[in-house]
């Protein structure tokens, strides 16, 4: 008997509610949408109430169809239970809307400026083990959520990381020099600010793990919190005014963005 394939059921069910939305925003049955989109009535409805799974092309299909920029596609990457920390598609879209970004790391480079060769390290030392083609098309989405980073109107980024970020070997020293090459080459872009804290400073807030701000509006915010398993968005003012107050002081004791550009082009020239 075939193994059957995990799903993440709340993903399913997210992407389901997404379809449905637009079709009923759009007037058409679903033998209507189904011709729209190059598929039956049936699989449409099917999705809908969540008695089939999506697959990748069907939400390519509907990202091609509908020309929402790779949005259902971004959904079907949650519904598959890989074992891999990732972002929760409610996430992923509020990062695509927000003005402007700031994460702090003291493990990772952020995901929005990895390399792909960084990225797909990371992706492969993940556990459980995945299979390749899932590594993939894991990473195919990864390296499609920076794209927003080179848009018309970038969001405004800044990114405050501890010295160890820069220092762990992710996959060897090629793949850091290149690494380090492409964050110097974002912080000479005026859309972008990276901060380094060095060793030498001792202890600071939020040593215990990394966080992310998301500006929406000039009034509206929320942080985000991922961890082995899942991720939370919290949108509560008085929690997103104390992670806040917390990027702040990161900011602070954290070099300045030059002095940090000086540390990057230094490591990189003694590797």
């Amino acid at each position: 008997m075939a193994k059957k394939k995990l799903v993440n059921e709340a993903a399913v069910a997210l992407f389901a509610r997404e379809m449905f939305l637009r079709r009923s925003a759009s007037g058409l049955s679903q033998k209507e949408f189904g011709d729209l989109i190059g598929v039956s009535g049936q699989q449409i409805g099917a999705v809908e109430r969540q008695e089939r799974a999506p697959t990748r092309q069907f939400a390519r299909l509907l990202d091609e169809k509908l020309g929402v920029n790779g949005y259902f596609t971004e959904l079907w990457s949650a519904t598959k239970l890989l074992g891999h920390r990732r972002s929760l598609p409610k996430y992923v879209e509020l990062e695509r809307r927000a003005q402007n970004i700031r994460q702090f790391h003291p493990q990772l480079v952020p995901a929005l400026i990895q390399t792909e060769e960084y990225a797909r390290v990371v992706l492969q030392a993940g556990f459980p083990p995945k299979p390749h083609a899932d590594i993939e098309e894991l990473l195919e989405t990864r390296m499609r959520r920076q794209s927003i980073l080179g848009r018309g109107e970038p969001p405004f980024v800044e990114y405050v990381l501890d010295e160890a970020v820069l220092r762990r070997m992710v996959g060897g020293p090629d793949i850091m020099r290149a690494q380090w090459d492409s964050i110097i080459e974002r912080m000479d872009q005026p859309f972008t600010k990276v901060q380094v804290i060095p060793y030498d400073h001792g202890a600071y807030a939020s040593m215990e793990g990394a966080f992310t701000i998301l500006g929406l509006s000039p009034v509206e915010s929320v942080m985000y919190l991922e961890n082995a398993e899942s991720g939370q968005v919290y949108a509560d003012p008085q929690i997103v005014a104390n992670a806040t107050g917390r990027f702040n002081s990161l900011m602070a004791v954290a070099l300045s963005p030059a002095s940090s550009r000086d540390f990057l082009v230094r490591e990189r020239n003694k590797t």
